[in-house]
This record gives C-alpha cells, structure tokens and sequence, in this order.
C-alpha cells in the first residue's frame, strides 16, 4: 500500500490534470467544418456518428447526463446544422439522431485530432509493459469509483 505522502503526491497530480482537462473544456476548437465547438458538443457528436439513429435515452445514458441536457445539447447542435433528429420509422414516438454531412467534417476532424493525441502518447508511453498499463488501468478505474461514491453521497 502506497504511503500517505505517496497517495498526496499522486493527488496533486490528479488535480493539476483535472484542472489543465477543465481549462481545455473551456476553450471550443474548430474541428474543420468551421464551427467553434466545445467538448461537450463534439463528444455527443462522436457518439452519434459511432452509433448512427441513437436515440435520445441510449445518447443520454451513453454519455452519463440527463435527457433533458441531451436535449438542450441536440438543440444547439441542429441550429449549427451539425446533428439533425428524424422519426423512427418503426416506433413514430421515437426521435432517432445522426450527423449532418457538415457534422461528419467535425466529426472526421475530431477523429484526427484524437490520433494526434494517441500518437504523441503513444510517443511518450511505448516502452511500458502490458503489466504497467494494467495498473494505470487499475488506478484510473480507483478514481472513477471513488468519485462516483462521492458524487452519489451528496445531497
């Protein structure tokens, strides 16, 4: 078991990065189609143009947020003309998503935009064993429960 001062060391990382990830956040990136876009937006995208005709609830679930901010989102989304809704031709109640084409040029621009970032990782994490990315594993998947504990433990 890792030491305190370890365990302190390790969290101030984790909380520079969260705060250098929140920053980036912040700042909406144009991923091609012209369009200034914030994380959120191109995320939901990227989920939609993996599973093309998702629905609003899988979308929401998918993402980890309520269907009223899925909502909201593919609202702003249509009004860039980058996601465009259409009936489900077997259940007329069930609103289906996909990208527009101007969606799919974000959205091609974000897949290369994150193989950019894969490859300078890859760069800087090569030589680690499979052992040593297990762990990393093991570690972020330590942080992910603990912070869903917390976030159900509040009021």
């Amino acid at each position: 078991m890792a030491d305190t001062p370890d365990i302190l060391q390790l969290s101030s990382t984790w909380i520079r990065i969260l705060n250098k990830m929140d920053a980036m956040e912040k700042c909406p990136r144009d991923f091609g189609s012209g369009d200034l876009l914030h994380c959120s937006e191109i995320h939901t995208m990227m989920v939609i143009g993996k599973r093309p005709d998702i629905n609003i609830t899988d979308l929401a679930a998918s993402l980890g947020i309520t269907k009223s901010a899925i909502s909201q989102m593919i609202s702003r989304l249509e009004g860039k003309n980058l996601v465009e809704k259409c009936r489900n031709p077997d259940n007329d109640k069930e609103i289906l998503l996909r990208l527009t084409p101007h969606g799919t040029i974000a959205y091609l621009g974000h897949e290369q935009y994150h193989a950019k970032i894969y490859a300078r990782m890859q760069e800087k994490l090569g030589d680690m064993t499979p052992g040593q990315f297990r762990f990393i594993a093991t570690f972020l998947g330590a942080i992910e429960e603990t912070a869903d504990e917390f976030t159900q433990e509040q009021p």
